[in-house]
């Protein structure tokens, strides 16, 4: 799950992005937090979720993975601001030693290695805390101190596709989704009110439907929709009787 922004009429609006690679759906909210969640998949979802630590979307689904692609995005950037320090380093190198190790162990990483792996996780951590009771972070930049804790606090959540082959260690797929909507709003579209957006991300979870379902042609397979007819209303006994006195006047 993601979520992106939208201009609406020179207001910020908020779009909810869901898929599980084999459908996506796109919802329309005023707001962000619970009020946007109302009324998604999220709200009644069993299993787990995978996102960009959303604080609201951790009071839905069975279990929540750290998308661990923003957390390298993260990292990279303590590295560039805090250059003095060196568990940033450690753990970027790590996280991409456990993406890699994950994507050639498609059914699963063997649990001797997984338990290097949180070990080593530790090592940093504890490298992070020390680096930074010696050198506290500066006020102007408290990014990198602030993914540490949470690091500490969530290390379960940063760790889970570890153990867990079926869950994917980011939410890529989401976010490139979520990119198709953004992108259409900056280059072409111009939304004068919420109800266009509204319509707007209904029409791109059809789309998205047609092409998930491999539409051998996308434009016939919208074209196809508007020519579906509502079936004919009966006509009424006056209107049978009124067109019946037509016909005979013709008649005569």
């Amino acid at each position: 799950v993601d979520g992106t922004s939208a201009r609406v009429n020179g207001s910020n609006n908020n779009v909810v992005v869901c898929t599980n690679g084999a459908a996506t759906m796109y919802f329309a909210r005023e707001s962000k937090g619970h009020a946007g969640v109302k009324g998604t998949p999220i709200e009644t979802f069993g299993g787990i979720l995978i996102h960009d630590h959303e604080a609201c979307f951790y009071s839905y689904g069975s279990d929540h993975q750290e998308c661990m692609v923003h957390i390298e995005r993260y990292l990279k950037d303590s590295i560039e601001n805090e250059k003095n320090l060196t568990w940033n380093k450690s753990m970027l190198e790590l996280i991409q030693e456990m993406i890699h190790e994950n994507n050639l162990a498609p059914e699963g990483i063997a649990d001797e290695k997984i338990a290097e792996f949180e070990a080593r996780y530790d090592a940093i951590v504890q490298t992070a805390t020390k680096e930074y009771e010696d050198e506290p972070p500066s006020d102007y930049y408290r990014d990198g101190y602030n993914l540490y804790l949470r690091m500490v606090e969530y290390k379960h959540n940063h760790l889970l596709f570890l153990s867990n082959p079926l869950v994917d260690p980011d939410n890529n797929l989401c976010e490139w989704k979520a990119r198709i909507l953004k992108g259409k709003i900056n280059q072409a579209i111009s939304l004068r009110s919420f109800e266009h957006l509204t319509y707007f991300c209904e029409c791109l979870s059809v789309l998205d439907h047609f092409a998930t379902e491999g539409a051998d042609n996308l434009y016939q397979a919208v074209k196809e929709i508007f020519k579906r007819q509502r079936p004919a209303k009966p006509k009424d006994k006056k209107s049978e009787s009124s067109n019946t006195d037509l016909s005979e006047q013709k008649v005569g």
